[in-house]
């Protein structure tokens, strides 16, 4: 017999399933309420195969109502926004709120160079890194999610971009060309990876000589940002986990009104 609480949790998952809770995107403090926690863990390890046991991740079942449950080092990993906040990715407003044109300017761009777009979502930095890298370069826009996918193609045929290409990735791989890529931009992404040690260690093995990695993340030093607070994240937290897969942080860009940009390389 499933235990009483089973069942309401279990009703409750449904309900807010039925009304098409969890289309809405997760970072901003309108947010929908979560699928609760327990259920969305069990499904995801369903899912991909993956096991509560990996040492390098821990499960707590007192945490953020915006978070996972699933931590790593330290810090709770945030639920995912779906192909339902596509409409928040392309809202007009966000050239104001985030200002996306020095995110382009700071990562100085050339000629040729291939980049990978990490969670691209709609291709909204996708297609704006496009001209940057010209007809001889490359944008990969890299996501797991097929709707999110589809929505990049059929942008990309509607412009005519022929230099922005899809990359269906996983939870642990972004499928990434080995020593393939020049840079690798992730914006607002990687406190949602379900698998961050190994995703960065990935990207790392992708990276060409000389590459750089790039995190916009909203502040997390910073209350006034109004962003719930399992979607920020601090330098600090970002040296450590990225100490962790033998990259350095060289460079902080802070000219946007909420978010770090920040710069890794590979040591040594």
């Amino acid at each position: 017999m499933i235990p009483k609480s089973d069942r309401n949790l279990c009703a409750l998952a449904l309900s807010l399933l039925a009304l098409g809770a969890f289309a809405a995107p997760r970072a901003v403090l309108t947010s929908a309420a979560p699928l609760p926690a327990e259920l969305r863990l069990r499904a995801a390890r369903a899912q991909s195969g993956g096991s509560a046991s990996d040492s390098r991740y821990e499960t707590r079942a007192l945490h953020d109502p915006e978070g996972t449950g699933k931590f790593y080092m330290g810090r709770e990993i945030a639920q995912v926004m779906g192909p339902g906040g596509i409409p928040w990715l392309d809202r007009p407003t966000r050239e104001q709120e985030e200002q996306p044109g020095k995110v382009i300017d700071a990562l100085e761009l050339h000629e040729g160079e291939v980049v990978a777009d990490l969670g691209a979502g709609s291709g909204y930095f996708s297609f704006r890194m496009a001209p940057k890298v010209g007809a001889s370069g490359k944008v990969l826009a890299v996501e797991i999610q097929d709707q999110m996918l589809a929505a990049i193609r059929e942008r990309a045929a509607a412009m005519k971009i022929a230099n922005v290409e899809t990359v269906k990735g996983t939870e642990t791989d972004p499928r990434l060309p080995a020593h393939g890529v020049d840079v690798v931009l992730l914006v607002d992404v990687y406190h949602e990876l379900a698998y961050p040690f190994e995703v960065m260690t990935a990207v790392g093995n992708a990276l060409k000589p000389g590459g750089r990695v790039v995190f916009v993340e909203y502040r997390k030093e910073d209350p006034k940002v109004p962003i719930k607070e399992v979607h920020k994240m601090s330098l600090e937290q970002l040296d450590k986990e990225m100490n962790a897969v033998g990259l350095a942080r060289v460079r902080t860009v802070e000219t946007l009104p909420w978010q770090h940009i920040v710069f890794y390389e590979k040591r040594g």
